[in-house]
């Protein structure tokens, strides 16, 4: 018997053998809906257009903590990305270190998207910045219209957070209105030379946070339609296993050397560095290989006050892939 489910994805390489059919998916007849994260999570959670979605972490440990569980988790981590690189700052600025982000004010496209959450907490953790010492400011990264919250935001008095209206985050760094901005996209003003990277060396900084921590944040996850899952269980399996599946076979592309499967002119030792670094797999599944990131990551929003209850790892993946 084959289950009919529509999924809803971003398109990157850990999809791609599943876009193209190039692995089986058996008792699985997958159609899958691709846009943007933000249009997905929106949609997801706004409404009730997949069976299964890429999800923000963020959002799915939060709504779980409120007692609202539309979802169950699967231990399949489509996106993760370091976050250092996604602090910037005007270039004739003061703010050379992140030590001096303290009491600054910081713009951001979302107060509860799980970059900002892990910035945040990588700043109080490893720089001594406080959250409820700075004044956040959320807002359009380069447009005047901003994203919102995609779920209510539910924060105890003490924090300084304020929309900025008529203009744009990079703008608004520009013109000195705020003094630093995390964001997810690449600001306007690096074109021109107006802004800068906090973080000037990203890739070794990134490294050394990576050696300290043993930390490769995850951003995003895939998860399962709560009603869908009661009525068959070994979904969560099937899925599993073919998204793992997936993975491998865009990992053994990478390292195929008749003909580069990405745009990058030195692939083959940037692989060596990355494996060398890493290990043979830099982007793991499984509950396991992840236990790390995935209660730094619970600790942090529980620091940060969004939660309203702490949750441990085992509360939000299905029961059936504990294991893994």
């Amino acid at each position: 018997m084959t289950t009919a489910l529509t999924v809803g994805i971003s398109t990157n390489d850990r999809m791609l053998p599943l876009l193209l059919g190039d692995v089986p998916t058996p008792g699985l007849d997958l159609t899958f809906d691709r846009s943007s994260p933000n249009d997905i999570f929106r949609r997801a959670l706004q409404g009730e257009d997949f069976d299964v979605t890429e999800m923000s972490f963020a959002a799915h440990a939060i709504l779980i903590s409120r007692g609202k569980q539309p979802f169950v988790g699967l231990p399949i981590f489509v996106s993760r990305m370091f976050r250092h690189g996604c602090v910037f700052v005007r270039s004739d600025s003061d703010i050379e270190r992140p030590e001096d982000l303290a009491g600054a004010r910081i713009g951001i496209p979302e107060y509860q998207m799980t970059a900002v959450v892990w910035m945040r907490g990588i700043l109080n953790e490893y720089h001594n910045v406080n959250s409820k010492e700075v004044r956040w400011v959320r807002g359009g990264i380069n447009s005047p219209v901003g994203r919102g919250e995609k779920i209510p935001l539910q924060l105890p008095e003490g924090y300084d957070i304020t929309d900025l209206e008529g203009q744009s985050l990079s703008e608004a760094l520009t013109a000195n209105k705020i003094d630093a901005m995390i964001t997810t996209r690449l600001p306007t003003g690096l074109e021109n030379g107006s802004l800068r990277s906090l973080f000037p060396n990203v890739k070794e900084t990134e490294r050394a946070y990576y050696v300290a921590s043993s930390i490769f944040p995850i951003m995003h996850l895939l998860v399962l339609r709560r009603e869908i899952y009661e009525r068959n269980p070994d979904l969560a399996g099937a899925l599993y296993n073919c998204f793992s599946a997936a993975k491998a076979a865009s990992l053994e592309r990478l390292y195929d050397i008749d003909a580069l499967s990405v745009m990058v002119p030195w692939l083959m030792p940037e692989m060596a560095q990355t494996s060398s670094f890493f290990g043979r797999d830099p982007w793991p599944y499984g509950l396991a290989a992840n236990k790390r990131e995935l209660e730094v990551f619970l600790a942090y929003l529980d620091q940060q006050e969004l939660l309203q209850v702490p949750l441990k790892t085992g509360d939000f993946f299905v029961p059936e892939l504990q294991g893994t």
